[in-house]
């Protein structure tokens, strides 16, 4: 009974896992209610809750002992691995970062601004973290995703505050919240959770750590736009969750061609980078970026279906030395629009001002395009390879005369 009791499921494990469940939601509910609002606030962020995290992992460490699912002799390659994928994130962040916003972080930098936030990080770290390996390890015997989505998600929403969800007014604001919240930290918790089944609580910590305290801790952090946070945030996890299923198969099969190991290991870091790479340059990251031709405009140079590289105008350099003849990229009325120069004018009142024609279009534009209107300087015509996207957007009621998607 005893040796069941340390490595099977019971029942009585599972009695403490809903335990658990509900001390998640009493924190959670003690973050959210408003009556906490009558505590000292820093009391209650500093001081109770990291005893509340504290007293809950040492709770679940006095628990009989459940085994993670993985094996024994691989825990110290997890533990690695964890580390690993922890710097390939904060890295892959940093650098989206550079190419996009890098901000000044809004956290205590003092010493004992920094002690504080350890406390209160690291100790609802270690307790969450506590907590999901008992559940997960308690409810399954072998690998179960429907265990691993289920807590995941409720690790989730337990993870963001609940004036979150409340805040939403509209259908942009909730498309927003999904991708730069709660899809980004589902795809962390799902790995976190496979983490946990593997390795129990310490990959994750490792894992979950490195990237809090890069947040915490370093003075200068990435200032994405949403669209990109939800890219790097969900696509890191995911990659990081495949690689680590062949790494982890590969070593549990014993096999020991090193060589074949490594060239694994170096495939998916590889794809996983050019993935995200690819996405970056198709939403804008980079200094070049693509767009599809909808229309007929720039006939017969630039035929609808064809994908322009554009390069990105940002300061009046730019500006400057665009001359008549360049095809520029300009936004009117929400829309983009790809036309040829064929006058600049420059009115002292009214500053610099550019005369655009579409190639096929038998008037020039009625509108003259003014510098901060202006997106790009088109560099490149790639024929055709844009067709998928005009088909997905053909049922959208948009006047096609002169403009682009």
């Amino acid at each position: 009974m005893i040796t069941q009791e340390k490595f099977l499921p019971t029942k009585r494990s599972k009695i403490r896992c809903f335990l658990l469940l509900f001390s998640l939601i009493i924190m959670y509910i003690l973050d959210n209610l408003n009556f906490i609002q009558f505590i000292d606030g820093f009391i209650y962020t500093y001081v109770i809750k990291p005893i509340l995290w504290i007293c809950l992992a040492f709770i679940v460490w006095k628990f009989p002992y459940i085994r993670a699912k993985g094996y024994l002799r691989l825990r110290k390659t997890l533990n690695i691995w964890a580390l690993n994928f922890a710097i390939i994130y904060i890295i892959i962040n940093f650098v989206a970062g550079v190419l996009d916003v890098l901000g000044k972080s809004p956290y205590d930098h003092s010493l004992r601004g920094i002690i504080i936030n350890i406390v209160f990080v690291g100790s609802m770290l270690v307790g969450r973290e506590f907590i999901r390996n008992y559940i997960v390890n308690s409810f399954t015997k072998e690998e179960s995703y429907l265990v691993f989505v289920l807590v995941a998600f409720f690790m989730t929403f337990t993870d963001i505050s609940f004036t979150q969800y409340v805040n939403l007014k509209s259908l942009k604001d909730t498309v927003q919240f999904l991708a730069e919240s709660l899809a980004p930290s589902f795809a962390q918790n799902l790995f976190a959770t496979y983490l946990v089944y593997l390795g129990g609580p310490l990959p994750s910590i490792i894992y979950l750590g490195i990237i809090e305290g890069f947040t915490w801790l370093s003075p200068i952090l990435p200032d994405l736009r949403w669209i990109l946070k939800a890219l790097v945030g969900v696509l890191c996890p995911v990659f990081f969750m495949m690689a680590l299923q062949n790494i982890y198969y590969t070593s549990s099969k014993e096999f020991k061609r090193k060589d074949a190991e490594e060239e694994s290991t170096i495939g998916w870091v590889v794809t996983s980078l050019i993935s995200i790479l690819i996405v970056w340059f198709s939403v804008g990251v980079f200094p070049i970026y693509p767009s599809v031709i909808a229309t007929g405009s720039m006939e017969p140079g630039i035929k609808p279906g064809d994908v322009i590289l554009v390069r990105k105008i940002t300061d009046m350099d730019g500006i400057n030395a665009l001359k008549s003849g360049d095809i520029i990229q300009f936004e009117r009325d929400g829309i983009l629009i790809s036309h040829r120069i064929i006058d600049i004018q420059n009115i002292e009142e009214e500053g610099i001002s550019f005369i655009t024609k579409g190639d096929n279009n038998s008037a020039i534009d009625s509108t003259p395009v003014k510098p901060e209107n202006i997106r790009g300087q088109i560099i490149r015509v790639i024929p055709k390879i844009g067709w998928p996207t005009l088909l997905i957007k053909s049922n959208r009621d948009i006047p096609l005369d002169d403009i682009e998607f």
